[in-house]
């Protein structure tokens, strides 16, 4: 012991070597900038060289300790330290002592259930990659692998531990079985491959002929020799090799789509390398098991303690090792128990595992770094005015530099706040960073906001200054004054105001006024809700809260300078602020933005602006699925109806297999997207499961979040894997923890989180803090339910539970996701009503119109009644909707598209009591050609029947949000319509105000739209097993297909730039 502990003397003065410590440097250095961090911050390298000598001395130990243990005959570290305990023990005198010593301790035989084991054992790794595909193994097939239950050795400690309390026991008791029932390693084997047998004939997901066929596949012991030469690490050269030629495969000059696509390979052989070479460390691990150590075990001490025991006392305690039925005890109690209780932690285990992250200190860090590190590469985009706009990561520091020294000498002091109040524009960005550079916090307002609005949160922000556009302080004119009249002390700048270039002389002086540093937990974002009235609730988020949401969502979005996000959502949104701006800045990104949200934008940014990944709500996605289904529609019935059922068939392809064919069969929309999309990624409410099926089956991947301001603002998220998982919202964020609280019978309870990104609290409000923070848990006040997987489920808020008269709870959000599965149904809304003490289920649907169009008004109403029966009938009577009413106009929602239930009651109470009719006529439908061309053009944006829409028709109950109008800008547009007066295309509230800003040129014809729907395919949802080769042909086999349909049927060609 004292010569390890002077060897280890030695590793730790060799690492204060001079070329040792220049070595860590350079290491460090490389670190740094692999971590986004800076290489030139002294306190950083500090850290990170103190970090490699430690790595470095740990791996330097283990080398050395790896060889003094085979020297002195042992397999590894862990039995040679251990037997050197062993030796101190018995060395010891005067105390009563013996060692007790198993072998390789696996399930339990009996108690305290057959089968339970606790954490790692050493068969189950290698058991579970034979039935993950692995049959060859490397052992002797003649070893003995000794192996005893569980419970069989705490029997053994507890006779020796009786012993010793009347005298002194014998100094080791092993307990083995080999001496007396022995394990081969050949008779293992094969009962592993008997279960494995087993375990895909009675396999109910897949192809049935595929899992007999893997079944017969058994394992079979092999030579070091042939395994090495043969199996896994053959291929784990193989991909090593691929990896390298890959890498000296990319072009020097960049390469554009060429890089794109080899760096999406060489993702994939990475991954091959590192689960092959996960695979033979395994192996390699349990080499003394499996091969090498060829001894037995003898347990005649523990033999002859249990033989003194009497004939009354020997059912106490179990141990019979020469009785065990190693038939029986691997296939029906020890490989079980291996399924249940380990095989989960390993499946978790060989998943690819979240990058980590560095986590900054603060948003000024994270800031400085990035632009530093950089400074060349683009990071803001904008088209606007008519010339193309781009700023680089170094004009970002510069310009946001400039803003701070000009607050700061007006007199904006740490602790301040200062409001925003802007559309999306790269100024926003910078004038953000420039308020945190003078130390105060920034309080983001929506750019739709009223003066009023305004007015309130400058008050209860108690705000210190106000920075707007240009375009909305023409807007706010009055707002001035206001602030005047109501005795605030905000002052009001503009962007010109705070980036206008003064002398050199002046700017230095106003940059020497900004602080050194914040802290983390000081405040970075004051976020209010909305209202003119009454005081706001305001969420505070630290620079810790934030640095923390950017480390977290990077470790699951892979993104890097290769990477440009399009930002769509505002940027006041916590959602937008998190995902599309810090966590792309903080990776070197590129972000575009739009001056205007129109079709024809849209369509050039993700066109031209290297768009790979877009943050949206799921009225984008709607927006961008109607267009898209519209666009297939418009060649034929028959050819959408196509297309409808390949992208079923992808998207069932794609929960099943490893197989995406969509980028391949449905090539023509994704270049319409620029061809480089790797995900969408959608927030804010819920998303249609047949927008997010469509899109899957379309060949995109697009996520899921959830989470809520308070916690920066993601708690979940869905990750990018191959398979859809319908109704979940994802795993928690690494580092999140998620929990149920007080859940009921079916596991459903209040949501709550904790983690470094959950806020501080509410500003000046320490009561309400104290209610939705409780011993740093966060109450969500969503409900919800968690799967054995960690997936979270939401069903609904608290406040929007349905208590019936005898007091039972219906969840609203469960029950709309089971009544919604019908294609005569568009949406529906499941609130309750009043009855008598408690309140009756009672449903408003809007029916699907377009599904079946030779269907008759009330012969589709009467299949969607006729389906809710069918539903009632399955499920139990306090669950059943008591009361269902029809209606034609989209269902009342917010801006991000949650249904707002008590408008919903509000209708439902209308309907009841018969207070709601049809005021419009025959008489008010219009007759001339220029309504009919806008009617048409309303109804194929709005999906509703034409014979629906009169110019009294207002837009608003035809479902018209901001994204519709921009559709309808757009078709109007393509047309061969023009919009005369822009500004009031928004502002119109039914056809009759908009046709007096629209025309159209003599002669243009709309496009009629989809007239039809086809019926949806449906497959199990199970999971098939195909081998690597069956995939690579399969997309090949793709390809050829693709190129059929494209040409023989849909004759593809480009026009301009639209998509």
């Amino acid at each position: 012991i004292k010569d390890c502990a002077k060897l280890a003397d030695r590793v730790r003065e060799e690492a204060r070597d001079a070329m040792m410590v220049a070595h860590f440097r350079e290491s460090a250095r490389k670190r740094l900038n692999d971590e986004n961090r800076d290489a030139d911050d002294p306190d950083a390298m500090g850290l990170a060289v103190a970090r490699e000598r430690k790595v470095w001395t740990r791996t330097r130990l283990t080398e050395l300790g790896v060889e003094r243990s085979a020297f002195w005959g042992w397999p590894n570290i862990y039995t040679y330290t251990k037997a050197l305990g062993e030796q101190l023990v018995a060395a010891e005198k005067g105390i009563v002592r013996s060692i007790v010593r198993p072998s390789i301790v696996e399930s339990a035989l009996a108690y305290p259930f057959p089968g339970w084991n606790e954490g790692f054992t050493t068969t189950a790794p290698i058991i579970f990659l034979v039935l993950k595909g692995q049959t060859q193994i490397p052992a002797n097939e003649k070893l003995i692998l000794d192996i005893t239950p569980v419970d069989q050795v705490a029997s053994v400690m507890l006779a020796v531990a009786a012993q010793a309390c009347i005298e002194e026991p014998q100094l080791v008791h092993q307990a083995a079985t080999g001496d007396s029932n022995p394990n081969n390693m050949d008779r293992i084997i094969g009962l592993v491959g008997l279960y494995k047998r087993k375990h895909f004939q009675e396999k109910e997901s897949g192809f049935k002929l595929l899992n007999e066929v893997v079944a017969r596949l058994e394992p079979r012991a092999v030579s070091t020799s042939s395994f090495q030469k043969l199996s896994v690490p053959m291929f784990n050269s193989a991909a090593k090799k691929a990896s390298s030629l890959l890498d000296r495969a990319k072009p020097r000059w960049g390469g554009g789509r060429v890089v794109e696509v080899i760096d999406r390979i060489k993702t994939s052989v990475d991954r091959v390398e590192e689960i092959t070479h996960e695979t033979t460390e395994a192996f390699e691990m349990f080499r003394p098991f499996t091969i090498e150590n060829a001894y037995i075990f003898r347990s005649d001490n523990v033999r002859a303690l249990f033989q003194r025991f009497q004939k009354d006392e020997q059912g106490l305690l179990s141990w019979y090792p020469e009785k065990l039925d190693w038939y029986d005890y691997w296939l029906n109690i020890h490989l079980p128990g291996l399924k249940k209780w380990v095989f989960p932690t390993l499946e978790e285990d060989m998943r690819a595992q979240p990058k980590r992250i560095y986590t900054y200190r603060d948003l000024l860090e994270l800031f400085e770094t990035s632009t530093r590190r950089h400074a060349t590469r683009v990071a803001m985009r904008i088209e606007r005015d008519g010339r193309k706009e781009q700023y680089t990561y170094a004009d970002l520091r510069e310009l946001a530099t400039r803003a701070a020294g000009f607050l700061a000498s007006e007199g904006i002091k740490p602790g301040d706040r200062v409001m925003l109040v802007s559309h999306n524009a790269p100024e926003w960005g910078m004038t953000y960073f420039g308020v945190l550079k003078t130390g105060a916090s920034c309080i983001p307002v929506d750019p739709e906001s009223s003066i009023d609005e305004i007015i309130n949160f400058a008050q209860a922000g108690e705000a210190a200054g106000i920075v707007m556009s240009e375009k909305l302080y023409a807007e706010h004119s009055p707002l001035r004054a206001r602030l005047s009249e109501e005795g605030l002390p905000a002052r009001l700048w503009t962007f010109n105001q705070v980036f206008a270039l003064p002398d050199e002389q002046t700017e230095d002086a106003r940059i020497a006024l900004l602080p050194q540093r914040v802290t983390a937990q000081s405040l970075a974002s004051l976020i209010f809700t909305s209202g003119t009235t009454g005081r706001p609730k305001g969420v505070m988020l630290s620079h810790r809260n934030l640095t923390s949401m950017v480390s977290m969502l990077s470790s699951v979005f892979d993104m890097s300078t290769k990477d440009g996000v399009l930002s769509v959502l505002p940027l006041h949104h916590t959602f937008e602020f998190s995902t599309g701006f810090l966590t792309p800045l903080s990776r070197g990104a590129q972000i575009t933005y739009l001056p205007e949200l129109t079709g024809d934008a849209l369509a050039r940014a993700i066109k031209n602006g290297h768009v790979t990944g877009m943050v949206g709500v799921p009225a984008l996605w709607e927006l961008l699925h109607r267009r898209i289904k519209n666009k297939l529609y418009e060649k034929s019935d028959w050819i959408g109806k196509t297309a409808d059922a390949m992208i079923q068939a992808n998207a069932w392809l794609r929960d099943r297999t490893p197989l995406n064919l969509g980028p391949i069969v449905f090539s023509p929309i994704h270049e319409g997207l620029g061809g480089r999309i790797r995900y969408f990624i959608s927030g804010g409410s819920a998303l249609s499961e047949k927008i997010q099926k469509d899109f899957q089956g379309l060949g995109f991947t697009i996520l899921e979040g959830y989470g809520l301001t308070e916690a920066s603002p993601v708690l979940t998220v869905t990750r990018p894997e191959n398979r859809m998982l319908t109704g979940s919202v994802g795993r928690p964020l690494p580092g999140v923890e998620v929990k149920i609280a007080d859940p009921d019978p079916s596991g459903v309870g209040e949501v709550i989180a904790r983690g470094p990104n959950v806020m501080l609290g509410y500003y000046s409000d320490e009561t309400a803090t104290r209610e939705a923070l409780i011993e740093r848990w966060l109450y969500t006040g969503d409900l919800g339910k968690i799967d054995d997987d960690g997936n979270l489920f939401l069903v609904g808020r608290s406040k929007e539970i349905i208590v019936d008269t005898n007091g039972k709870n219906v969840y609203p959000d469960e029950l709309e996701e089971i009544y919604l599965h019908s294609p005569y149904v568009k949406e529906l809304s499941i609130v309750g009503l009043p009855d008598g003490p408690g309140e009756k289920v009672t449903c408003l649907v809007v029916a699907d119109d377009e599904y079946d169009i030779a269907l008759s008004r009330t012969e589709l109403r009467r299949r969607v009644e006729e389906h809710f029966r069918e539903v009632s009938a399955s499920l139990p009577y306090y669950k059943r909707v008591k009361v269902l009413h029809f209606t034609d106009i989209e269902l009342p929602r917010t801006a991000t598209r949650k249904v707002k239930r008590g408008e919903v009651v509000n209708i439902l109470q209308a309907l009841e009591s018969n207070k709601k009719s049809d005021k419009s006529t025959p008489a008010d439908r219009a007759t001339d050609a220029e309504s009919r061309w806008l009617i048409g053009i309303v109804a194929n944006v709005s999906n509703r029947p034409r014979d629906e829409i009169s110019l009294n028709s207002h837009l608003s109950d035809l479902g018209f949000d901001s994204l519709m109008f921009v559709e309808l800008a757009t078709a109007i547009e393509s047309a061969g319509g023009s919009i005369s007066a822009p500004e009031r295309l928004n502002e119109a509230q039914d056809l009759r105000e908009l046709a007096s800003v629209v025309s159209r040129r003599p002669g243009a014809v709309p496009s009629e739209g989809p007239s039809g729907r086809s019926s949806e395919p449906r497959f199990d949802e199970e999971e098939i097993y195909v081998p690597s080769l069956v995939s690579v042909a399969g997309n090949k086999a793709g390809d050829v297909l693709q190129r059929l349909f494209y040409d023989r049927f849909l004759d593809t060609h480009y026009e301009g730039q639209s998509n």
